[in-house]
């Protein structure tokens, strides 16, 4: 019976290094953290909340206004990418505390933490010395720095991910590793959506650690049926909305422009010119890794941990690839980097073992670790480029684009009862910025709407139960989708509607259309360079009441 060897021996230069100065083991930790947390902190800028994280915070505080004091529940299960009863509930929490600056902050914590894990997991699999240059490549990666820098989903994901990770490369030791690995991919998946992708190489990293290869390809088995079985398990007990939110942005996601809100089709050698401007350093020193193994014909264990490390770093781009788009590639190639990182740290470390003299393999490792300061002195260059919330960023709008387009709005968003249609990617960044209060069910975007059909005993939070139907039926209560928006538009349901950061969908062309048909809707602006109409009899009615 062939035996996957476990463990893996640390450098002779990092052994003796390690045995000189056992009390500053931890020194590199420490000044890799403390470098990526300043490189970090200084993209935080003092402006306002970027479009995805006006959306998650609002969200939030909308959640919790609801726990508190109900008036039904916000559809945000049907299109946010991840469960918004945990990312956007802790960030509302923490903006309560301290504004967007906190919730910015706390991303930061958690992509801090991703890299202790990044050194933690290394040095489990590697040694010492891997773990170094694992931490210190991701740390020093510019994607790595925005999504410390962004209050998205994102940097919890990638944290928990990577404690996931952590629990598989230790699953040898205990059962209780073992069995946390299900507990945190459920709790990764769903923190975020998209870290399915990595629930295959998470089971795989943990099957390296069963001992031999039949014990291996069993314990895959099962951990791919656990975790299966608690995912569909606690999909049926969230419903079917929330089904739709993750088929809708995740597993069904059609190729090409429509692939989701605002993207674009890309050829393939866009795609992969980005993956490799982002993380190709990463991705070159992960296939040496590869090359070496098989090679030096090692060990099984090591060849086939080392080939999913590698593996890992790729799949977000042959997601990509397979949808012909790059949207969220600038966030989710990290995801994969964090794995590849590790297999870069083993081939760096492998390489300066083959040194045979003492000092030269000193002078070996001063060139590894100067190699991985230059390399994150690379991709830090690109972190103020690829920072979505940055003023430099190609989707960001900057604030002297949209200061003038919120304070036309203030007045008109402040009318009593006034229902809201915002259709562009602003929609989110409108109430927050101005801080206000706007019930989840009279503010709607161009994403989802469910519109109550009147005389069918519907009412607009959703509340009262009914079938929602995509097309007026005599048993239908609501309506979804297409008719939705136009009927709504057409019985004057919305006092303000406004295009402004058009997401490019259908439904805005459905929205536009159906606003220009209508009577009573008048032009107020085109701000923000789109159209904004109010529906006049509305504040007419409004003044005269309050003079």
């Amino acid at each position: 019976m062939t035996v996957l060897t476990r463990g893996a021996a640390t450098p002779p230069a990092v052994r003796a290094q390690t045995s000189i100065w056992p009390g500053l083991r931890w020194l590199p930790v420490v000044v890799i953290l403390a470098a990526q947390a300043a490189l970090t902190i200084r993209l935080i800028p003092a402006g306002i909340a970027s479009h995805d994280e006006s959306g998650y915070i609002y969200a939030g505080h909308q959640l919790i206004h609801e726990l508190w004091h109900g008036g039904g529940s916000p559809y945000y299960e049907t299109y946010f990418s991840g469960a918004p009863v945990i990312y956007p509930v802790l960030a509302a929490m923490a903006d309560h505390l301290g504004g967007l600056v906190a919730v910015r902050l706390m991303s930061t914590f958690f992509m801090l933490t991703a890299t202790a894990l990044s050194f933690a997991t290394a040095r489990r699999l590697f040694g010492y010395f891997p773990g170094i240059i694992s931490a210190g490549l991701f740390a020093g990666l510019g994607l790595t720095q925005d999504l410390g820098a962004y209050a998205t989903y994102d940097a919890m994901a990638i944290m928990i991910v990577a404690a996931a990770t952590y629990c598989a490369v230790r699953s040898a030791d205990s059962n209780f590793w073992l069995l946390a690995v299900p507990a945190v991919i459920l709790a990764a998946n769903a923190t975020k959506y998209a870290t399915f992708l990595f629930d295959p190489v998470v089971i795989a990293l943990a099957a390296t650690q069963a001992g031999t290869w039949p014990a291996a390809a069993k314990r895959f088995f099962v951990l791919s049926l656990a975790v299966v079985s608690v995912l569909v398990f606690c999909v049926f007990l969230a419903g079917a909305a929330y089904l739709k939110g993750i088929l809708f942005t995740t597993l069904a996601r059609p190729a090409g422009e429509q692939s989701i809100i605002g993207a674009t089709r890309q050829p393939g050698g866009v795609i992969t010119a980005e993956t490799w401007d982002w993380v190709g350093v990463i991705l070159a020193l992960g296939v040496v890794a590869l090359i070496l193994t098989v090679c030096t014909r090692q060990n099984g264990e090591r060849t086939a941990v080392v080939t999913t490390l590698v593996v890992a770093g790729m799949l977000v781009t042959f997601e990509a690839l397979r949808l012909h788009s790059d949207e969220s590639m600038r966030k989710h190639d990290d995801y994969g980097a964090w794995f590849t990182c590790i297999a870069a740290g083993y081939s760096v470390a492998y390489l300066v073992q083959l040194i045979k003299a003492r000092h030269l393999r000193y002078a070996g490792v001063v060139l590894a670790l100067g190699g991985v300061a230059m390399s994150g002195a690379h991709y830090t260059a690109l972190a103020a480029s690829t920072y979505e919330a940055g003023r430099n960023s190609e989707i960001s709008w900057p604030p002297a684009k949209l200061l003038p387009f919120f304070a036309t709005m203030r007045p008109y968003l402040t009318y009593p009862g006034g229902r809201v249609l915002v259709g562009g990617v602003v929609e989110d960044q409108l109430p927050y910025a101005d801080h206000i209060t706007i019930p989840w069910y009279d503010y709607v975007n161009d994403v989802y709407f469910k519109y109550p059909i009147p005389g069918r005993g519907g009412d607009a939070s959703g509340q009262v139960p009914g079938p929602a139907c995509t097309s007026l039926r005599p048993r239908c209560t609501y309506l979804e989708g297409e008719q939705a928006y136009q009927a709504a538009i057409r019985a004057g349901w919305f006092a303000v509607i406004s295009l402004v950061g058009n997401h490019g969908i259908v439904l805005d062309t459905v929205i536009h259309q159906a606003v220009t048909h209508t009577p009573g809707y008048v032009l107020l602006t085109r701000a923000g360079g789109a159209p904004t109409w109010i529906y006049a009899p509305a504040y007419r009615h409004w003044e005269s009441r309050h003079g």
